[in-house]
C-alpha cells in the first residue's frame, strides 16, 4: 500500500513540474500537446504499467479504492489551488509615457503597488518611454508616475478579478495558469506654467466657528484637491491623457500647487494649477469635511434651561452637510432679572384619629336581595333575603373591637298562620268553641288570633271538634300577611267553649305553624363606643327548617378628629399649603366618586359650626402651621375609609419675561411674562445685558398690579410699564445670517484661464444637544 501511494505521488509531482514550467507568456494549444508527450515519457520512467496493475488489483477491494480516490481528489484540489494562486500573480503591465508633443520620456519613475516596499514594484522608463512590470497581482493597484520638470500623476490600475480564459484555463480536472499582459499610454504635462498648458484656480474658503460676530472665520489645515475620474476618460478625445486597455480611475496630479491647494490658515485664500488644453478638461473638486469647535450663546443645554452663556460646541462642516445646518439660536442681548421668591415651607402633616361612634341601624330585608341599603352610616349588601321561618331569628353585629355598649338587634317576620285541629272527645255537640292563638315575644303577647269551631257528633254520641286542616290557608281575619311583628319567639293556643263551660273528656290536638319570612331588622339597644368597622351581621334560630337571610357589611362610616403635626417640618412655612382630602373608596365622603379631590370640611362638636379646613390654617412666628382660632373637637365629616391626605406644598418659581429690543438698540418692553410663584411681597425687575460682555445700558421697567392671596402669597398680574428705553442693546447675540455649506464641485480647465472660486463651510451641524 505504501509503495502504491509513493508511486502515485511521483506522478503528481511530474504533473506539478509540467504545471509550473508551462507558465509562459503566449502559451498555446500546440505547446500543451508537446508537454503532454513529455508527460508520457515521464510516466514510463516511473513504471506506469506497474502503477496501473496495482490499481487494477485495488478495484477488488471497495474500501481500498475509496481511500485511493480520496487521496487523488485531495492532491488534485491542492494542485489546482496552487495553479489559481499562480494565475493571480502572472499579469504583466507595459506603460508608455510621452510628452505633449508625443515624444517618449526616458527616466520616468513608475511605482506600482503602494508605499509598502515589500509589495511595491519600482521601474524606470527606457529611451522608448516604456517600462514593463511583471508579476502584478490581479485586482486594483495604485500607480505613481513622477519625473522632474513634469506634473506627476497617480491613479488606480484595476486588472479586475481572476477569470477563466484570461488568467487560466481548465482541461478535465486540471487548472493551468496563463500569462496576461496589459498596456497603458500616458501623456505627462510640463510643470512649467509659462508654457500655457495650465489653468489657474484661485479661491477663498470661509467657515462660521464663532456665531457671536458678523465676520467669517478661516477653516484650518484644509487642502482642496482636483482629480480626474477615470470613468470620464475618452481615450481618443482631445484630452488624450490616457490610453489603456484596463480600468483606470481616481487620477490625481502630484506636485505642490498642481491639482491641489492648501488653504491659508490666516487669509483663507488658496490657489492651484490644473493641467489644461485649449478644449478644456473637466475636474472634480474635493473639499474635505471639517470638525471644529463653534462659539455660540446658549440658554438651554441637554433640554434643560441655563442662564445664557457663551459655549464652545463641536460642529461638523463641509459637503456632508450640504443640505442641512443647525439653526441659529435666538437670544436677545438684554434680559429681565427678577428676584428669587422667598415663599417656602415643607414637611407639615395632618393626623387623623377615629372618633368612636354610636351604632343604630334598621332596614327592610324582605324583597330587597341584591340591594345595598345604608343605615346609620353603615353600608350593607343584602346577598339573600332568606326563606320560610317560624319565629324571628336573632341578629348580632360582628366587629374587631369591643364597644362600650354592644348594639342589640331584633328581626321582624311577616306572613300568615296555619292551623291544624284533629281528635278530641267530650265536647258538647252543637256548641261553639273559640280557639285562641297568641303570638308571643317571650311572655309578651304581640298579637292574638281567634277561630270559632262547632262541636259535632262523631257517630257514637260523643262530641268532638271537627277535624280540619288550615295548612296553606289564612286563618287570620283581615287577609294575608297580617302577621307582622318584631321579636316573635313562639305561639300559645287556648280552646274555650263559648257557653256553657263544659270541659271535653279528651282535648283535641291543635297545631299552629307560620308561613312567614324575615321582614326587617331594627335596633333595640343603641350601640356605643364602636371604633372599628362592622365586619358582618349574623342570623341564628328562626324555628325548624328556617332559611335565614345573608347580609354583608360593605363599609362603616366614621368621623375623624384632625390635628396638625409640625414635627416633620424641614423648611419653615411662609406660604400656606393647600390641604385636600382624597376619596379612595366608592363609598367615600362627600360623594360616591373614587377620583374626586375635595377640601376637608369640618364640624365643630357642640356648636354645629361647619367650614373648610383651609379657612382655619395659619402660620406662627416660627413657620409652624396653626389654627387661626380655637375650634374644639375639630372633625371631618363621615368617611367610609381612613382619610388619605394630599398636601400641596407651596411652590417657589421665579417670575420671568423676555425683553423686546428695537432695531435702534432700545427696549420696547417685556413679553412671555410669567408671574412666578412663592412671593411674599411686591418685587421689581432689572434690565441688564444678557452677557457681561454684551453692550447696552439704562433700560428700566416698572411692575404693577400685585394682589395678596389668603395663603399669604403675593401674585403679580404681569402688568408693566417702560420707564426708560435705554440704548446700545443687541437684538440678537448669535448671527442668524449663516447657513448650510456651499461650494463648487467641479471646474473646466482651459489653458491660460484663471478661475475664482468661493467655498463657504457655513455654520455646520452642531454635534452636541444645545437648545434642542
Amino acid at each position: 500500500m505504501k509503495t502504491i501511494k509513493l508511486n502515485f505521488l511521483l506522478v503528481i509531482m511530474a504533473l506539478g513540474v509540467f504545471t509550473f514550467t508551462s507558465c509562459e507568456d503566449e502559451f498555446t494549444e500546440e505547446d500543451f500537446l508537446d508537454k503532454q508527450a513529455e508527460l508520457a515519457a515521464a510516466q514510463q520512467s516511473f513504471d506506469l504499467e506497474k502503477l496501473i496493475l496495482q490499481y487494477e488489483l485495488m478495484r477488488e477491494n471497495d474500501s481500498l479504492m475509496a481511500v485511493f480516490s480520496n487521496q487523488l481528489a485531495g492532491m488534485l484540489k491542492d494542485e489546482n489551488t496552487e495553479a489559481l494562486r499562480q494565475a493571480g500573480l502572472l499579469a504583466s503591465y507595459t506603460l508608455t509615457i510621452e510628452n505633449q508633443g508625443g515624444a517618449p520620456l526616458e527616466g520616468v519613475t513608475v511605482s506600482v503597488g503602494g508605499s509598502n516596499p515589500a509589495a511595491r514594484v519600482d521601474a524606470v522608463t527606457d529611451a522608448t518611454g516604456q517600462v514593463i512590470i511583471n508579476d502584478i497581482v490581479i485586482g486594483a493597484s495604485p500607480v505613481q508616475v513622477t519625473l522632474a520638470g513634469f506634473v506627476g500623476v497617480s491613479y488606480i490600475l484595476d486588472l479586475g478579478t481572476i477569470s477563466s480564459g484570461e488568467e487560466y484555463f481548465q482541461i478535465g480536472s486540471y487548472i493551468y495558469p496563463l500569462g496576461r499582459h496589459e498596456t497603458t499610454r500616458i501623456v505627462l504635462l510640463s510643470a512649467d506654467g509659462a508654457s500655457g498648458t495650465f489653468a489657474t484656480v484661485n479661491g477663498t474658503a470661509t467657515i462660521e466657528t464663532d456665531l457671536t460676530n458678523s465676520a467669517s472665520e478661516v477653516p484650518q489645515d484644509v487642502t482642496i484637491v482636483a482629480y480626474l475620474d477615470g470613468t470620464d476618460f475618452d481615450y481618443e478625445s482631445a484630452q488624450n491623457f490616457f490610453h489603456s486597455s484596463v480600468d483606470i480611475y481616481d487620477v490625481r496630479f502630484s506636485g505642490e500647487g498642481i491639482g491641489s491647494a492648501i488653504v491659508d490658515n490666516t487669509t483663507g485664500r488658496f490657489s492651484m494649477l490644473l493641467p489644461a488644453n485649449e478644449n478644456g478638461i473637466s475636474y472634480t473638486l474635493m473639499v474635505p469635511d471639517v470638525t471644529a469647535d463653534q462659539t455660540i450663546v446658549i440658554d438651554t443645554r441637554d433640554d434643560l434651561p441655563v442662564t445664557p452663556e457663551l459655549a464652545t460646541v463641536p460642529a461638523r462642516y463641509g459637503p456632508v452637510n450640504a443640505a442641512s445646518f443647525s439653526p441659529t439660536i435666538s437670544i436677545a442681548g438684554a434680559k429681565a432679572v427678577f428676584p428669587a421668591p422667598t415663599g417656602a415651607g415643607n414637611g407639615a402633616n395632618l393626623t387623623f384619629t377615629v372618633v368612636p361612634r354610636d351604632l343604630n341601624i334598621g332596614f327592610t330585608i324582605d324583597g330587597n336581595a341584591g340591594t345595598t341599603p345604608n343605615s346609620g352610616n353603615v353600608e350593607f349588601d343584602i346577598i339573600s333575603d332568606g326563606g320560610t321561618v317560624q319565629i324571628s331569628p336573632t341578629a348580632a353585629v360582628a366587629t374587631a373591637t369591643t364597644p362600650t355598649t354592644p348594639i342589640a338587634l331584633q328581626t321582624s317576620i311577616i306572613g300568615d298562620l296555619d292551623l291544624t285541629v284533629a281528635g278530641g272527645v267530650g265536647y258538647t255537640i252543637g256548641e261553639d268553641y273559640d280557639i285562641t292563638i297568641d303570638v308571643l315575644s317571650g311572655a309578651t303577647v304581640l298579637q292574638t288570633v281567634t277561630v270559632t269551631e262547632t262541636a259535632v257528633d262523631d257517630g257514637t254520641g260523643n262530641g268532638v271538634l271537627p277535624t280540619i286542616d288550615e295548612t296553606g290557608g289564612n286563618i287570620l281575619t283581615n287577609g294575608s300577611d297580617n302577621l307582622n311583628a318584631f321579636g316573635v319567639t313562639g305561639y300559645q293556643v287556648t280552646v274555650v267553649e263559648v257557653a256553657p263551660a263544659v270541659a271535653p273528656t279528651t282535648a283535641a290536638t291543635i297545631t299552629v305553624t307560620c308561613d312567614c319570612r324575615v321582614d326587617a331588622i331594627q335596633t333595640t339597644t343603641t350601640g356605643v363606643g364602636y371604633s372599628a368597622p362592622i365586619t358582618g351581621i349574623t342570623f341564628a334560630g328562626g324555628g325548624t327548617g328556617a332559611a335565614l337571610p345573608v347580609v354583608d357589611v360593605v363599609a362603616t362610616g366614621f368621623e375623624y378628629t384632625i390635628a396638625i403635626d409640625n414635627t416633620g417640618i424641614t423648611v419653615p412655612y411662609t406660604i400656606l399649603p393647600a390641604v385636600n382630602w382624597y376619596n379612595t373608596t366608592v363609598a367615600s365622603f362627600p360623594d360616591a366618586s373614587a377620583t374626586d379631590t375635595d377640601v376637608i370640611s369640618y364640624t365643630e362638636a357642640g356648636t354645629g359650626l361647619t367650614g373648610n379646613l383651609d379657612d382655619l390654617l395659619g402660620i406662627d412666628g416660627t413657620g409652624n402651621l396653626i389654627l387661626t382660632r380655637t375650634v374644639t373637637n375639630l372633625r371631618t365629616g363621615i368617611s367610609y375609609a381612613a382619610p388619605v391626605l394630599e398636601i400641596v406644598e407651596p411652590m417657589a418659581m421665579m417670575a420671568s419675561a423676555d425683553v423686546d429690543i428695537n432695531s435702534d438698540g432700545t427696549i420696547g418692553g417685556l413679553f412671555n411674562e410669567d408671574g412666578g410663584m412663592g412671593y411674599t411681597g411686591v418685587f421689581g425687575v432689572t434690565i441688564m445685558p444678557t452677557l457681561a460682555t454684551s453692550p447696552g445700558t439704562g433700560a428700566a421697567v416698572q411692575l404693577f398690579d400685585f394682589t395678596t392671596q389668603g395663603t399669604r402669597e403675593v401674585q403679580w398680574s404681569t402688568n408693566w410699564t417702560v420707564t426708560d428705553k435705554g440704548s446700545g442693546y443687541l437684538e440678537e447675540l448669535n448671527n442668524s445670517a449663516f447657513g448650510a455649506y456651499s461650494g463648487p464641485t467641479s471646474v473646466y480647465a482651459v489653458s491660460g484661464e484663471v478661475f475664482e472660486l468661493t467655498v463657504k463651510y457655513g455654520s455646520g451641524v452642531r454635534l452636541q444637544n444645545v437648545n434642542q
